[in-house]
């Protein structure tokens, strides 16, 4: 009971969240150590149907809390909402950079960055760059074609995926600071210690959530 997951189709799979989510991980040995049989066609079928059921199970279970987990990895579930939410705030940050037309940063928005210090470390120095850019392409196209942006429309865009992209690795350093800072208390604290930790979080939860968008692989 202590080692076995008995409430879903894929133990293997649970059993290996539960070491992720306490910070262990595997090592891949590049050798055959078992020899088998193919599967025929209808029982590969079989164990797809399977792997998609026990993935549901279990990706509904953790969600809820209810999963037949215990000790530390119990306790760490909330690690998994913490990627889940992550991986929503980037989708909704390509979707405000594909819909919405912004020269700002979100964190300025939401008050994190003093608009006057954003300007001066990111706006004023980007404009000659991009100004830059721009007269050098058209020097190359031979000046401006029918279907050529103007100055304007192409400084607000390259300006703001420009800062899409600082804000995204803005996020990422912060979270890189304080997990780094999270190794002095280690003994105190179950929380992630280590990049890796948090990529070995992310592969779990695609295999959790693999159900869901399969068809774009």
């Amino acid at each position: 009971r202590e080692q076995f997951h008995t409430s879903c189709k894929i133990e293997d799979t649970a059993s290996s969240l539960d070491r992720v989510l306490v910070g262990e991980y595997s090592h891949f040995v590049n050798r055959k150590l078992s020899y088998g049989m193919s599967k025929s066609p209808e029982g590969c079928l079989g164990a797809q149907q399977r792997w998609v059921e026990g993935a549901i199970t279990l990706c509904l279970q953790w969600v809820t809390q209810n999963a037949d987990a215990h000790g530390q990895a119990k306790r760490n579930g909330p690690l998994l909402w913490c990627v889940i939410l992550a991986f929503t705030a980037y989708v909704a940050a390509l979707l405000r950079l594909v819909t919405v037309q912004y020269t700002s940063s979100i964190l300025v928005m939401l008050g994190f960055v003093d608009e006057k210090k954003f300007d001066e470390l990111i706006r004023v120095p980007l404009r000659p760059i991009i100004h830059g850019c721009y007269t050098w392409l058209m020097a190359v196209r031979g000046g401006h074609s029918p279907n050529s942006y103007t100055y304007r429309v192409y400084e607000d865009m390259t300006l703001q995926f420009l800062i899409w992209l600082g804000t995204c690795v803005g996020c990422f350093t912060m979270l890189w600071v304080f997990t780094t800072m999270c190794k002095c208390c280690r003994r105190w604290l179950t929380f992630p210690n280590e990049m890796k930790w948090w990529g070995r979080l992310l592969i779990s939860f695609d295999n959790l959530t693999y159900w869901i968008w399969f068809w774009t692989s």
